[in-house]
């Protein structure tokens, strides 16, 4: 389906629609030809009090930034009091502070979701982004530099974060910059994407000031990780010093620049034993020797009482952008799994599962 059969069918359901709310409205579209409608659909969904709003275009890869697809104007009197979840990914705002306008006029958000924006600078420069709405629970904020203002965030306890700024070259600059905006200590699940380790990892070989940057409650971590060729990916394990009841870790590797071949070296000699991390999932695991496999081992290494390893093997029906793995690539995973079921590299203890037909 093109966008314009997709809009011509939108149009006929909104016609129709004769009730006084609708619980969500939601466009996932790649490729978009023309603006008007979702201008249209969003006075719409407003009037109707909706409750869900997810404006989608392009793709949510975590390794495809890509550009914004569309432009859209939000208008100053548009009420979103009824609004719970609000996504917007990859749209170009034709005034930014419409963005701060709207934010302030949903209360009763609960999942907030900000992701590739664009014009929220250059012509329209909105400097501070500022959210109103303590009752949120999930907020997903990635891809862009302006600076933050929040609220109390009493309820907040799952964190997807992925700023890009090149101010952020250690680990502790991140914590620092989250400790800033958001009450972190109370999350209970975090996501970080990490484009460039060199940028936004600890260069040095130094610990994390746990005190200063707890996450006292944290149960599950995920790190979604793009590796460049001779980028450094292992001091991110300093941040497991800062959960001590953390218990599934998940590491989610991106390929869509290319598979590469080795990383730096980093000195993991101040790296204390875990104790409490009892599942591992690795995903769109390739085992290159010098790359995930090293990742793999290191982690295996300082998890003491880890339970069950889930290895998910590299798929390229991902999406379209995945590069395409060799014979040779394959028989490489098929390898690599094979030597992970050792007993000299995986103890007897524990338990190794893989996904995907392996």
């Amino acid at each position: 389906m093109n966008w314009s059969q997709l809009a011509t069918r939108i149009n006929h359901i909104m016609k129709l629609h004769r009730g006084m709310s609708i619980e969500g409205f939601t466009v996932d579209f790649g490729k978009v030809d023309s603006v008007e409608d979702i201008d249209h659909w969003i006075e719409f969904a407003a009037k109707k009090r909706v409750k869900k709003l997810q404006l989608i275009f392009g793709s949510t890869r975590i390794g495809n930034p890509g550009r914004c697809f569309m432009t859209i104007q939000l208008r100053a009197n548009l009420n979103f009091e009824s609004l719970k979840v609000l996504w917007l990914v990859k749209v170009n705002l034709r005034e930014g502070a419409a963005l701060n306008h709207m934010l302030s006029s949903t209360p009763n958000l609960e999942e907030l979701c900000l992701r590739d924006l664009d014009g929220l600078s250059g012509e329209h420069l909105l400097n501070k982004l500022e959210i109103f709405a303590t009752s949120i629970e999930e907020f997903r904020l990635i891809g862009f530099e302006v600076d933050i203002k929040i609220k109390e965030l009493h309820q907040l306890y799952n964190l997807r974060f992925g700023d890009r700024r090149d101010g952020l070259e250690t680990l502790s600059d991140l914590m620092a910059h989250l400790c800033r905006i958001l009450p972190i200590f109370q999350l209970k699940e975090l996501t970080l994407d990490l484009w460039d380790m060199g940028e936004c990892a600890c260069k040095q070989p130094c610990q994390l000031d746990v005190k200063q940057f707890g996450l006292p409650k944290l149960d599950f971590l995920r790190l979604a990780i793009v590796a460049s060729e001779g980028d450094e990916m292992i001091s991110w394990m300093y941040l497991l010093e800062a959960a001590p009841v953390l218990h599934t870790l998940e590491i989610y590797f991106c390929w869509e620049s290319g598979f590469i071949q080795r990383l730096a070296t980093f000195d993991m000699h101040r790296m204390q034993p875990n104790r409490c991390i009892k599942v591992v999932k690795m995903v769109q695991f390739v085992g290159l020797t010098s790359v995930d496999f090293e990742i793999a081992k290191t982690v295996i290494k300082y998890l003491e009482s880890l339970e069950k390893l889930i290895i998910v093997p590299y798929s390229e029906a991902e999406g379209p952008e995945m590069p395409i793995l060799t014979a040779e690539m394959k028989k490489q995973i098929e390898d690599n799994i094979a030597q992970l079921r050792e007993k000299e590299f995986l103890p007897s203890t524990v338990e190794l599962v893989i996904e995907r037909g392996f």
